[in-house]
């Protein structure tokens, strides 16, 4: 149905607000989808910040547990009974007793070299026994503090510990791994398992602090900083043995400095947030170490390393899941725009066709109207006495029976496009001659044609192949044809018939006949703009509603509607004030 001008400014109207605020609602999405993807990885760098700062906490409670059960005031004079008493009471309550490999007391004399004692926990007895070769850095510095005062416990202290710290004098050599503390008797060394770390500590950790609903949601890993890095615990086979370029959080668990309360830095995917504490937490007692032994090589210190197990790193993660709340989102509101045009259209149409149809109902009525008005006027005549003669009356039954005849042929137009309308018409096909066909269509518009006046010229080939279809049917067609182009055919008052048969190549390249009947006249023709509308239903021009001919815009859909069910087509050319050829196609028998 042709949309008119008027039509189209509508539907401007109505259509441009709905784009604003479409569009509106696009940006406000991408908005919101960003803000909830920035929310979305804000929470997860907090949570994992959170947990690599109680991962790193836990770590260093274990390890002060050690230290704070074997202080031991110095005023004590029990000696270093003292030590094998707290060290068998932390052993009974403490969660990873095999965590501690052996417990040392290296001694310094000023008369002899040092000498080294290592608690026998079975007899709680220190035993003299050969210097561990893993001291023997502490032996050779002991050596030459003992040969420059003889307060050597003070001047190995200063030697070692030249920043001090608040850890309560211990600190941490990660090569051994020991801690060691500056006593009166010498040093306190406490010799860490590392297969007890490796193989419980930290794998409870990682499960304590990094462990969802199904399992551990991140693969955590622990290794040296060295140029040759060594893994010392990881969570997955081969994880951690070469550098994770995309890891989700970084952590140096000593921090590289010797001061106790030192701010190990923590690198996590995406920047935490600024409310949560965790900033402070993380410069105090969350990520607090024991001060490393003045010489400890960097290639010794831990590292550890998280990397989400589900869906690739986080920031990866997190920019995929944005990506598919965008599709997806924008997929709504594509169908959304779909929705909104649909229904314009459908609104549209909808209101077209209801015009249409008021028109067709005024159409009809004026059409119903001229011979009902003449039939009655005819009547009246002779039921008056006007008429008298039997040549008057003769001629005015004639009057009465044309308009009759008219009458009756619109009443089966209507019917018969209700009945194609509805699939309820019924075809009887038939091998058929295109001379049978025309004929038949000329046998009932023979009157109209020459009531109109209008000359006719046929040109039908004897040779054409036979068609299949309904003789009344295709008769119905034409005759359709032949009654638009007596309405249009202007004041040339002609109408052409051609029939012919093309050579048509298939898809598969099947050649076949095609035959083709075709109705012209030389009136007023067609504009281009009406030529996709005209085998609407109800569609009349707005030349054809202006030089006022009547009509219900049912002929040509009728006719469409027959063509199609003949497994055929109806074509038209036309120019303006050049008149119009409708051309009929079926295929052959």
């Amino acid at each position: 149905m042709k949309v008119s001008v008027l039509e189209r400014a509508r539907t401007a109207i109505l259509v441009i607000p709905i784009i604003v605020v479409l569009l509106i609602l696009a940006v406000l999405l991408y908005r919101w989808s960003n803000q909830m993807s920035e929310t979305t990885s804000v929470r997860l760098a907090d949570s994992l910040q959170m947990s690599m700062v109680n991962w790193h906490l836990n770590l260093f409670r274990d390890l002060s547990d050690i230290c704070f059960a074997l202080h031991a005031d110095s005023e004590d004079a029990s000696g270093l009974g003292q030590y094998a008493r707290r060290f068998a009471d932390w052993r009974d309550t403490a969660p990873y007793p095999e965590v501690v490999a052996n417990l040392y007391v290296l001694k310094s004399a000023s008369s002899s070299s040092p000498q080294a004692l290592r608690l026998d926990p079975s007899t709680r007895q220190f035993i003299s026994g050969g210097w561990p070769t893993q001291f023997t850095f502490l032996r050779e510095e002991m050596e030459q503090s003992g040969s420059k005062a003889p307060e050597r416990g003070a001047q190995f202290r200063d030697n070692f510990y030249p920043h001090g710290g608040d850890t309560g004098g211990w600190q941490f050599d990660p090569g051994i791994p020991a801690l060691v503390h500056s006593v009166s008797e010498g040093l306190l060394v406490v010799e860490l398992n590392r297969s007890v770390i490796q193989q419980r500590v930290l794998p409870d950790l990682a499960q304590r602090y990094f462990t969802g609903v199904d399992g551990l949601d991140y693969m955590v890993a622990v290794v040296t900083g060295g140029a040759e890095k060594q893994v010392i615990y990881s969570s997955d086979p081969e994880f951690g043995m070469q550098e994770v370029a995309d890891a989700d959080g970084r952590m140096k668990v000593f921090g590289r400095s010797h001061d106790a309360k030192v701010s190990i830095p923590i690198d996590v995917f995406h920047k935490p947030s600024e409310n949560t504490g965790l900033t402070g937490l993380a410069t105090s007692i969350g990520t607090s170490w024991f001060p490393l032994i003045g010489k400890s090589s960097e290639d010794h210190d831990w590292q550890l390393i998280v990397r989400h197990r589900r869906g690739g790193a986080l920031g990866a993660f997190v920019a995929e899941m944005h990506r598919r709340d965008l599709a997806v989102s924008f997929g709504v509101l594509f169908l959304l725009v779909i929705s909104v045009a649909v229904l314009i259209v459908v609104s549209l149409r909808a209101h077209r066709l209801a015009r249409l149809q008021m028109d067709f109902v005024t159409a009809v009525s004026h059409e119903l109207r001229t011979p009902l008005t003449v039939i009655t006027s005819a009547a009246e005549n002779i039921a008056h006495g006007v008429v008298e003669s039997r040549q008057q009356v003769t001629q005015y039954g004639q009057v009465i029976e044309g308009r009759a005849r008219q009458l009756s042929r619109l009443v089966e137009q209507i019917l018969l496009f209700a009945a194609t309308r509805e699939n309820r018409q019924r075809y009887n096909p038939r091998p058929l001659e295109v001379s049978e066909i025309i004929e038949a269509t000329l046998a009932g518009t023979a009157d109209l044609i020459e009531a109109a006046g209008f000359r006719l010229e046929k040109e039908i080939p004897a040779e054409l192949p036979k068609v299949t279809g309904d003789l009344f049917a295709l008769s119905q067609c034409l005759q359709n044809l032949i009654t638009n182009a007596l309405k249009y055919g202007g004041t040339e008052q002609w109408i052409g018939i051609r029939a012919s048969g093309e050579s048509l190549t298939g898809e598969l390249n099947e050649d076949r006949i095609e035959v083709q009947i075709s109705v012209a006249d030389r009136g007023m023709g067609i504009d281009a703009r009406d030529i996709p509308y005209i085998f609407d239903p109800f569609f009349r021009t707005e030349s054809a509603s202006a030089a006022r001919i009547h009509g219900t815009g049912l002929g040509l859909a009728l006719a469409k509607n027959i063509a199609e069910a003949m497994h055929g087509r109806l074509t038209v050319e036309s120019r303006p004030g050049l008149g119009s050829i409708f051309t009929l196609h079926l295929p052959c028998h």
